[in-house]
């Protein structure tokens, strides 16, 4: 998926609106996601996606082509959200709420086995024990496959930073758990994929 979104990108740029529609249909739901995870208000989310997107296509002629649209998109939504956030008062300048969500609905997931459920239930309660920057780590690592690089940029968390919260996550969940770090990698994607 990432190479048809580069290349709709570069088609974007240069002002094919075939090219925008696919990329906002590609995207929406990753960012509408991670969007919701951030501030819990659903009129926030889709107004900050709704304002990049026009702002990208109003400024297509000044971007340039990049290595990964998705993360691009993430970095302005979360500028979106926050400066919304200023604008309407419901945040200080000082610094970010922190408040990121990362829940699963495990009803609605299609859990063939009780003991995958079971499993799933385990680790997803597991997950809201971590503090909420290890929560957003995770997700951002293992749910959207950032990379340490993008994470830090999204975030305003230095690398190194990141792979001492990454870890520190990843030991408590594996004290939690009970099991070693090998299978929490597992079940995060199976999680990951379960959720999709």
């Amino acid at each position: 998926m990432n190479n048809t979104i580069d290349r709709y990108w570069n088609e974007f740029i240069e002002g094919d609106k075939q090219a925008f529609e696919q990329i906002y249909r590609a995207l929406l739901p990753s960012l509408y996601e991670y969007g919701m995870r951030r501030v819990k208000d659903e009129d926030y989310v889709r107004d900050s996606i709704q304002d990049v997107f026009i702002k990208f296509w109003e400024n297509r002629s000044k971007l340039r082509s990049i290595s990964n649209p998705k993360h691009y998109l993430l970095v302005a939504l979360k500028n979106s959200l926050l400066n919304t956030q200023l604008r309407d008062g419901r945040l200080s300048s000082f610094g970010e709420k922190d408040d990121f969500q990362l829940t699963y609905d495990v009803e609605s997931t299609y859990i063939a086995a009780e003991e995958q459920q079971a499993t799933a239930l385990k680790l997803i309660q597991a997950l809201e024990q971590l503090t909420a920057k290890q929560k957003e780590v995770i997700f951002l690592r293992y749910f959207e496959e950032l990379s340490y690089e993008e994470i830090s940029v999204l975030t305003n968390i230095s690398v190194k930073s990141l792979y001492k919260l990454n870890n520190r996550a990843m030991e408590a969940l594996k004290d939690i758990m009970g099991i070693p770090k090998q299978h929490l990698l597992v079940l995060l994607y199976m999680i990951k994929f379960l959720h999709l």
